[in-house]
């Protein structure tokens, strides 16, 4: 007897990332993507100031940060050593095919100047 599971559809699948407090999503839309968005995550985390990730956002999400006693040089709010949480709001969303492109972008615009101030690599044979 054949058996009648659903199938789950486990796409669009969301890679976190963060930088310090500041996080956000890279989202790949297909099975052809998750490799690219592993990768562009844990380089986007590294490189973040490289990236306007809000810009190219499909939409937003909202979490929650735990400061906690390690953290008292920068909150001073927390009532006798107690964590204190904070909801923070507006981390943004990104598919992956928006990151690609926006680094197409820029490899073409970096090879548009080096064509224009007249210097030409050639290969050796």
């Amino acid at each position: 007897m054949l058996s009648k599971r659903k199938i789950k559809n486990t796409f669009p699948l969301d890679f976190y990332g963060e930088d310090g407090s500041w996080r956000f999503i890279i989202r790949a839309e297909h099975p052809g993507e998750v490799l690219d968005a592993m990768y562009w995550r844990a380089y986007v985390s590294c490189h973040r100031k490289e990236f306007d990730l809000l810009h190219v956002a499909i939409d937003k999400f909202n979490y929650k940060y735990n400061y906690s006693s390690s953290d008292v040089s920068n909150l001073h709010y927390g009532s006798g050593g107690s964590p204190l949480r904070v909801n923070m709001m507006g981390g943004p969303i990104v598919p992956i095919s928006a990151i690609l492109a926006q680094v197409a972008a820029k490899c073409l615009d970096s090879d548009k100047k080096t064509t224009q101030s007249g210097v030409v690599f050639q290969e050796r044979s």
